[in-house]
């Protein structure tokens, strides 16, 4: 079993405008609603990968209520925590031109979350006693203000010792809490790591160190992805792959990273499924990282499936 976890989810509203004016109404050409948050992606990646997961976290009023029957149509089922105050976060993106520019830009104003309260991050950790040995959970992305910073560690520690395979994909501090409990895969960017560790970059070397920095305070798997320069894994076994990014258009990065995260934990388990050793998993667990990422990047949704073996396909030849 897989199980996401977001602690803030979102809905995002997205309208494309013509000349937009500040202090002035204006009118939107297109109206749409995407349901997301870091974790929620990776959901929604793998169930177009024919995974299903349970989505977890929390969510509050009737826009969480919202965001829980939308992703339940689509069929992930859910087990979000419902908070007593406060409504799930929704987020404003303009696309189009401004006033006087023809260019294509976006302007986002993204909202905070409902505030998680004691009982609620209580019934949470109760929720932890269901996953069972072999399961995989996925935690990504921020938490609401208030919440505490080793949310993820305390996570873990009532995870730790159950054979439970945890992905982290979060920044500098949240990572590093993490380490000591030994998560199945971190998912760094090139510039995350580089805040870690004070290196360059663009330095690869120095990049490569990094990750070995962080296998040896715990990191099982260190997915480094490097945005338009590819990416470059240090498995559990100690082997060091990288590759170049996947050519193509893009269309749009947001939830590249999140599809990165679904691609490695897919591919992983469907080796793992057809009995392959460990070495041969990591490499799969890569390469549909890598076509799940890529696919995102080149689609306006998320890692639609026929282009992901289309991407798998090409890597394989």
């Amino acid at each position: 079993m897989i199980y996401t976890v977001t602690f803030n989810p979102a809905i995002d509203c997205v309208m494309q405008v013509q000349n937009l004016e500040i202090g002035k109404v204006n009118r939107s050409l297109t109206q749409e609603f995407y349901f997301g948050g870091k974790g929620v992606n990776v959901s929604y990646v793998l169930r177009n990968l024919g995974r299903t997961s349970t989505a977890w976290g929390f969510v509050a009023g009737w826009t969480g209520a919202a965001l829980e029957a939308a992703l339940q149509e689509d069929g992930i089922p859910t087990g979000f925590v419902h908070l007593p105050q406060g409504n799930t976060r929704v987020n404003a993106k303009l696309k189009g031109t401004t006033a006087g520019s023809d260019d294509d830009v976006e302007t986002a104003v993204n909202a905070g979350g409902a505030p998680i309260d004691d009982k609620s991050l209580n019934e949470f950790f109760e929720k932890l006693a269901d996953v069972q040995e072999g399961d995989f959970v996925i935690l990504s992305g921020g938490v609401p203000k208030g919440t505490p910073k080793d949310i993820y560690a305390r996570i873990m520690a009532k995870l730790d010792g159950r054979g439970i395979h945890v992905v982290v994909d979060a920044t500098e501090e949240v990572l590093m809490q993490s380490l000591p409990y030994h998560p199945f895969l971190v998912k760094p960017n090139d510039e995350e790591l580089a805040e870690i560790t004070g290196c360059d970059p663009d330095d690869e070397a120095a990049l490569e160190e990094g990750a070995r920095m962080l296998r040896e305070r715990g990191a099982q798997n260190v997915l480094v992805s490097r945005g338009g320069k590819g990416s470059l894994l240090l498995d559990a076994t100690g082997r060091l792959q990288s590759a170049p990014v996947i050519k193509g258009t893009l269309v749009n990065s947001v939830g590249a990273g999140d599809s990165t995260v679904a691609g490695f934990v897919e591919g992983y388990v469907r080796a793992i499924e057809k009995g392959l050793g460990e070495e041969e998993a990591y490499e799969s667990a890569y390469k549909l990282a890598q076509a799940c990422g890529s696919a995102t990047a080149f689609s306006p949704g998320l890692a639609p499936a026929d282009l992901v073996n289309e991407l798998l396909e090409r890597l394989d030849s």
